[in-house]
């Protein structure tokens, strides 16, 4: 009886698994930069939209490169202390002519520690803008505003790998076929499965 109910919680996992990561895939649609916008400006509108940049370098054809960098640093500090008491007490008895004499005799103490681990981090986010012998931006490059659309669609393959594998486990597929060709004709019908 105990087999029977590790075994059925197993295969409710793999269920609910299958159900949660087969059905749809998330993906990004690289729709550009945002500092697209500054190529074809003049130095003017550059400065007064970005303000001064950190150096100005040649770009060796008798432009300009305006430098702007930002230099984060982030700081991480783990720390654990414990603390121990301990008391001890000591009960003598002393038995003799006189009757019972009882002495006790107690010892107390705190034992404190700590440790900590800090833990530093230097992040650099740049963007280089390149002005032509005109003072007008011809290009950039940098390392921060990427933009995106993300879409979700309907995974037809894993889907039904998952249909298979959950098969498998001895769940009936009475109850996985059907689920699966219902959600796949829900995602028909919305235009998203997947290419």
């Amino acid at each position: 009886m105990n087999y029977l109910i590790k075994f059925t919680f197993c295969n409710i996992l793999v269920f609910i698994t299958f159900l949660m990561t087969s059905c749809y895939s998330t993906y990004g649609v690289y729709r550009g930069n945002e500092h697209e916008q500054a190529i074809g400006k003049s130095k003017n509108e550059i400065l007064r939209s970005y303000g001064i940049p950190n150096q100005i370098t040649s770009d060796g054809a008798g432009g300009e490169v305006l430098v702007y960098e930002n230099y984060i640093q982030t700081t991480v500090t783990n720390s654990r202390s414990a603390s121990e008491s301990a008391s001890k007490t000591a009960v003598r008895g002393v038995y003799g002519k006189g009757g019972i004499i009882i002495g006790s005799q107690t010892y107390g103490g705190t034992v404190s520690s700590s440790s900590s681990i800090s833990q530093t981090s230097m992040e650099k986010t740049y963007c280089y803008l390149y002005l032509n012998t005109n003072n007008k931006v011809y290009d950039f490059k940098t390392n921060y505003g990427a933009k995106y659309d993300y879409y979700r669609c309907f995974n037809k393959k894993l889907t039904w790998i998952g249909v298979g594998v959950s098969c498998l486990a001895l769940w009936p597929p009475i109850i996985t076929v059907p689920w699966a060709i219902i959600a796949q004709k829900k995602a028909k019908e919305k235009g998203i499965i997947c290419k």
